[in-house]
């Protein structure tokens, strides 16, 4: 896989009950955009033990020296609402039924974690997956829109590599559907072999629309402000844009 620099990571396919995408369409939008590799999340909960397998070895099967597709998977826990999970690189099938749980198997089963969408879980991870977690999600294209990352997750990331320095931070596209591409990217330099080794010893670079940083978002005080500002004024105006239509609505009922 020499020289496959840009990726892409949290992607679905139709292996989850709400992706469209086959393996096959996503690796031709993989092909059409330059990008080598992709790190697949695809929902635990739509697979078995058998579909698994398949999963892994079609991925295996698929992938060439052109564009390599990872497999992985995503989990949800039963009590904690909006905690989901990612297991990158997973080869062997496992059913957590704990957080605490996922951090243990996914150190046998899988590559490469990340604690997905942390707006989702209002910021606060557990200890148990604080202290074997590989990464934190601090750009999700979907949640936090593909324009700007997300400055509370990044101080998520900063506390957290308090606690464990080795513990990085991710940009993901939680891509659903490749028609709608959100474009973020993960870049490894064009001497990796190994995607998600760079990814766990921090060899990349996240890259959106607007704007990139490095494996830890390391950014100076006034760039970090400005980028706080900018997310502030950002979804105060996507959410006027939201309640228009429902204001609307109301004033042609009253008239």
């Amino acid at each position: 896989m020499t020289g496959k620099c840009m990726g892409i990571v949290h992607v679905h396919t139709s292996y989850s009950h709400d992706c469209r995408d086959s393996l096959e369409m996503l690796r031709a939008f993989c092909l059409a955009r330059g990008i080598g590799w992709a790190a697949l999340t695809d929902h635990a909960e739509d697979l078995t033990p058998a579909i698994f397998s398949e999963f892994v070895a079609r991925c295996a099967s698929i992938s060439d020296d052109r564009v390599t597709l990872i497999p992985g998977l995503e989990y949800r826990f039963a009590g904690f609402p909006g905690l989901h999970l990612l297991a990158l690189g997973q080869h062997r099938w496992m059913n957590p039924e704990t957080p605490a749980e996922f951090i243990r198997q996914s150190h046998q089963a899988s590559r490469f974690t990340i604690a997905a969408h942390p707006i989702l879980y209002d910021y606060q991870l557990p200890d148990a997956v604080l202290d074997g977690i590989d990464a934190v999600e601090i750009w999700n294209a979907t949640y936090n829109t593909r324009f700007l990352p997300d400055p509370r997750a990044i101080r998520l990331l900063h506390a957290a590599r308090n606690r464990r320095p080795e513990i990085v931070g991710t940009a993901g596209l939680d891509q659903h559907d490749s028609r709608n591409d959100r474009e973020t990217r993960v870049m490894i330099s064009a001497g990796e072999s190994d995607p998600l080794l760079a990814l766990k010893e921090g060899r990349f670079r996240n890259v959106g629309k607007t704007m990139s940083f490095d494996s830890v978002a390391t950014m100076n005080p006034a760039r970090f402000a400005a980028l706080t500002l900018a997310r502030w004024l950002f979804d105060r105006i996507e959410r006027a844009h939201r309640l228009l239509p429902a204001r609307a609505a109301r004033s042609d009922a009253i008239v």
